[in-house]
């Protein structure tokens, strides 16, 4: 363990899994500092001054109410960084989680060895979501291939792709990041070269305000319209 350890609040309503969390973060860099069952209960008298800090917190019990916790959290305290454990993985639930600004989500079961290397992460500043968003995603878009673009747009409260300003082939292109497909695949099935690729990605990343491929996967699979099977 460093000898600096980030301030880190733990939010568990389950005792029994709270002092469990408490033990297994006891000898890291994230040994918490305040323990609660509620979300008020930890951000009460918490010092302003200390910053950046860890919020460890419960996404399973009412995952909305959680969610909205973390936009006051990040509207509070913008350098805060916040990891969300849940019961089981949904991609609206994790989509929602990410638009909130979560950090991390991560489902109850994992080692402790993925936990902390994941809090490792999010302290360096990346967002990290499972490796099963990309199954997920993949599913999301079998289910929304017959869809209609009205139907699909009614559920975007932010508006269509469209408004981001993404081209045609930028479009295509993010379908492809929903898919995982690598740049290397992604020039062959568009004979173009990596490099090409390598610029419509950075453009897709700057106009949708994503950080990464796994957060730009994510924004598409709530913003793309249903796959016309358009090409560019």
């Amino acid at each position: 363990m460093n000898s600096q350890t980030t301030p880190t609040l733990l939010v568990e309503p389950n005792t029994l899994l709270r002092e469990g969390l408490k033990r297994i973060l006891a000898e890291t860099d994230y040994s918490p500092v305040a323990l609660a069952s509620s979300f008020d209960e930890a951000l009460a008298g918490w010092e302003t001054g200390v910053s950046p800090f860890l919020l460890i917190m419960d996404g399973a019990r009412d995952h909305d109410e959680a969610c909205d916790q973390v936009r006051q959290l990040k509207e509070r305290y913008a350098s805060a960084r916040v990891l969300m454990l849940v019961d089981q993985y949904d991609l609206k639930q994790i989509i929602t989680a990410f638009q909130a600004g979560a950090d991390a989500y991560l489902i109850k079961s994992v080692s402790c060895e993925v936990l902390v290397k994941t809090l490792d992460l999010v302290m360096l500043g990346e967002v990290v979501f499972p490796s099963v968003v990309l199954e997920l995603l993949r599913e999301h878009a079998l289910r929304a291939d017959g869809e209609t673009v009205v139907q699909s747009a009614e559920k975007v409260p932010d508006g269509t792709f469209q408004t981001k300003g993404l081209s045609v082939r930028e479009t295509v292109i993010l379908r492809c990041l929903m898919e995982g497909d690598s740049n290397k695949l992604i020039a062959r099935k568009f004979d173009i070269t990596e490099a090409t690729v390598k610029v419509h990605v950075k453009a897709i990343l700057r106009k949708i305000h994503a950080k990464n491929r796994t957060q730009a996967a994510i924004w598409a699979a709530s913003h793309l319209p249903a796959d016309e099977h358009a090409s560019a």
